[in-house]
């Protein structure tokens, strides 16, 4: 790869890592649109750009996740109330779309990336808090949502954060302790969707499957550090300040995806 590539790339695995941390996204809805867009020219990976973008966001979130995990374990935050039936329903919900993903074009992932970007932006913005209906989240419920949250994210190349986040504000979860729940999340749903893509996908040069090891490096190895620095700030922020920051970076994602 070329140096500018690389440090593309390293850039790329800081601003994933920070949000990763700061909003227990993952980082893939950084990760995904750069690398959509650094490869779709390209004569190997073109026809399936979308796919080798989703499998290499899912394998760097693997890294970022467990490390924003990690920051809010040593800190005590961490949410074992719900991650019984939330990792078990998103990992069940990744399984599935590991296949979808196969069948899909290109073009439709990258529309539905779009699309799902702008929904989640304008539900942030429609109220400043949703009102709390019940801070007792119960086992169907969770298994319910988890499910579709784990497959909707591996189609994405996204950690779930995207969905957790919003569907936590909804049901009246605090803003910080809703970022905690995603950053673990994330963990399963990365491990299955990467190794499955990497497994099903084709094999080309420099990709195991449809995963591409030299960015999942470049990106990754910078990303543990800022995924760090990003849980620590995100405990910190005012919780209002902290929803709009994500709904706007959530706006530019989405700009990015329908408008390119």
């Amino acid at each position: 790869m070329q140096l500018s590539t690389v440090l593309l790339l390293l850039a790329v695995g800081a601003a994933g890592g920070f949000t990763a941390g700061l909003f227990g996204v993952g980082g893939g809805l950084v990760i995904v649109p750069t690398l959509y867009f650094l490869w779709r020219h390209d004569p190997v990976l073109g026809p399936d750009v979308m796919h080798h973008a989703v499998a290499t966001s899912l394998a760097c979130i693997v890294i970022s996740a467990a490390t924003s995990t990690w920051t809010h374990w040593r800190a005590g935050r961490l949410a074992p109330d719900m991650m019984v039936a939330l990792g078990a329903s998103v990992s069940m919900g990744s399984v599935l779309a590991v296949w979808a993903s196969a069948h899909a074009p290109t073009q439709w992932l990258k529309l539905g990336f779009g699309l799902f970007a702008l929904c989640t932006c304008v539900s942030l913005l429609r109220s400043r808090q949703s009102p709390p209906r019940s801070r007792v989240l119960r086992n169907p419920e969770l298994w319910a949502t988890g499910s579709l949250i784990g497959h909707v994210s591996t189609l994405l190349g996204v950690s779930g954060g995207a969905l957790v986040v919003p569907y936590l504000l909804f049901r009246g979860i605090d803003m910080r302790r809703a970022v905690v729940v995603s950053s673990q999340v994330a963990i399963p749903v990365s491990v299955i969707g990467s190794l499955g893509m990497a497994l099903t996908g084709p094999d080309k040069p420099w990709t195991w499957g449809y995963v591409h090891w030299p960015a999942w490096l470049a990106i990754g190895s910078v990303s543990v550090y800022f995924a760090h620095r990003g849980a620590q700030i995100s405990q910190t922020l005012d919780k209002r300040k902290l929803q709009l920051w994500f709904a706007g970076f959530l706006a530019m994602v989405a700009l990015h995806m329908l408008t390119g």
